[in-house]
């Protein structure tokens, strides 16, 4: 999201639910929402999040959320970097996977632009954007 030359801020909180284009996430006792550019995936209620974000107007827009704790995930201007479980190769170039530690067992498709495959269960570390509702692997960090 574009703040222009807008302050950002940045508070700890726990994450509550993500909406179609907004987050929740309770702030000392307050609920927060902020407007996101698209749904986020992930994040389980009762994660701590941190969270940056600047004000327009009376809207509070999200520049980036992550978890300081466990698997790494955080999202930040449209890119996703996170520890995910290999499920299953779909064809040469998407695959099943799923958000490591996630207590829900809701797959995603990962498309790629080169071949990839691993085998079931494997751990990796990847960067990948969401298009139009699809997610794209832009890097393998590990695994």
């Amino acid at each position: 999201m574009e703040c222009g030359d807008q302050q950002l801020f940045y508070v700890e909180g726990m994450f509550i639910c993500a909406h179609e284009q907004t987050v929740d996430v309770q702030v000392k006792g307050e609920t927060l929402t902020f407007m996101t550019t698209e749904p986020l995936i992930g994040f389980c209620a009762g994660d701590d999040v941190g969270v940056a974000f600047c004000e327009m107007g009376e809207e509070k827009k999200l520049i980036s959320i992550e978890r300081p704790d466990g698997s790494p995930l955080s999202y930040v201007n449209g890119e996703w970097f996170a520890e995910i479980v290999f499920i299953d190769s779909i064809d040469e170039t998407t695959f099943l996977f799923d958000l490591y530690r996630s207590p829900y067992r809701d797959y995603e498709r990962m498309m790629t632009d080169e071949p990839l495959s691993r085998e079931c269960g494997t751990i990796m570390t990847v960067v990948f954007v969401r298009q139009d509702g699809k997610n794209r692997l832009k890097k393998v960090v590990s695994g």
